[in-house]
């Protein structure tokens, strides 16, 4: 994180898994801005899953009022296209990200093998926290499964959600930010780190 980033409490957030996981539908679910959608009518096999796919990517934000008279933590979330054509965007769009969101749909076990290779994809080279978010699961126990099987490590955080529903949605965000607040912590505390 760069101390410009630090100071004025702004954080990028990259949203990212499989084709058809929620990505779009976590940002939309708790955007407080309109959602930047770069969406088009999917085509072929693609059209039995879903209607429409994003190709390029979805951008929404969230503030948060810390309550401590100081200024808002913002959120700018960048959503990914899941299909491999497409992968090319992720690699443009996690450039100087703070946070991995990775999202996976828990009720379709036969994208975890793709989504785990997806997984090690996005996360080479970055070294910034991760959650896991594992739509349509209502257990804790089968999200840290699914989050064991993509190779994501015992201590990153495997949250079950409902990506339709706000609630659930800030329940990932809330995630985000704690994720993102040990991260700073670390940062300040590991030598050479600011004071």
């Amino acid at each position: 994180m760069t101390d410009q980033q630090a100071s004025d409490h702004t954080f990028k957030i990259l949203v990212t898994g499989p084709f058809a996981a929620g990505k779009t539908s976590l940002i939309q679910s708790i955007s407080q801005s309109p959602v930047v959608t770069t969406e088009v009518q999917t085509s072929g096999d693609e059209a039995a899953v879903k209607a429409n796919t994003t190709v390029a990517m979805d951008f929404g934000t969230f503030a948060l009022d810390t309550g401590s008279g100081e200024e808002p933590v913002h959120l700018l979330m960048f959503g990914t296209p899941g299909q491999e054509r497409f992968r090319f965007m992720t690699d443009i769009l996690k450039a100087d990200v703070d946070v991995v969101t990775f999202v996976v749909d828990g009720r379709a076990p036969a994208t975890f093998a793709e989504a785990r290779n997806m997984l090690a994809l996005v996360m080479n080279g970055l070294r910034v926290p991760l959650v896991v978010a594992v739509n349509r699961c209502d257990d804790r126990a089968q999200a840290r499964r699914v989050a064991e099987f993509l190779g994501a490590a015992a201590d990153v955080p495997a949250i079950p959600c409902q990506l339709i529903d706000p609630e659930s949605g800030r329940e990932v965000v809330a995630e985000v930010l704690v994720a993102l607040l040990e991260s700073t912590d670390l940062a300040l505390a590991a030598p050479g780190g600011a004071a």
